[in-house]
């Protein structure tokens, strides 16, 4: 299973899964952005322009941890986006620090609740401040860290 955080449609993944019935691909991202020809994915959550962190969860939550439990992947690819941010630069999705820490907390948290392997893959972020970018990432680390701490306890 494929779950795209970047700000951008997962078309590459979307294209090249298509029609495979080993593979499930879930794409949240801003719609009115490249690429203008979606293919679709399994699951795609389009966002608009300014939707920011209620909108973004809200619509996350629906899909997880339910999609985990109906599909069960063998292992879970998580591209963790740092371009949602509000300060990012080609996207205005205008997700906080802390909204995006929950998104990692929601597509890792509950894989790793119900023992789904998770690869994390860091992706996007073009912050006009370097800084921004790199905590993002750091952050994603942080909550992947916490998160198996937690579940590899027996």
């Amino acid at each position: 299973m494929v779950v795209d955080c970047d700000l951008h449609q997962g078309n590459g993944t979307a294209h090249i899964l298509s029609n495979k019935d080993y593979a499930f691909t879930f794409s949240i991202h801003q719609m009115d952005l490249y690429p203008s020809n979606k293919p679709l994915s399994t699951v795609d959550i389009g966002l608009w322009a300014g939707d920011g962190d209620t909108e973004y969860l809200t619509a996350l939550r629906a899909h997880f941890p339910r999609l985990y439990q109906e599909y069960r992947p063998d292992l879970v690819f998580y591209l963790a986006g740092a371009d949602p941010f509000e300060k990012d630069q080609l996207g205005s999705l205008r997700l906080t620090k802390d909204g995006l820490r929950q998104r990692d907390l929601i597509v890792i948290g509950e894989a790793r609740r119900l023992r789904l392997p998770v690869a994390v893959v860091l992706a996007g972020g073009y912050s006009a401040e370097l800084e921004d970018t790199v905590g993002i990432h750091l952050n994603t680390i942080r909550v992947a860290q916490k998160v198996q701490r937690r579940y590899s306890q027996p």
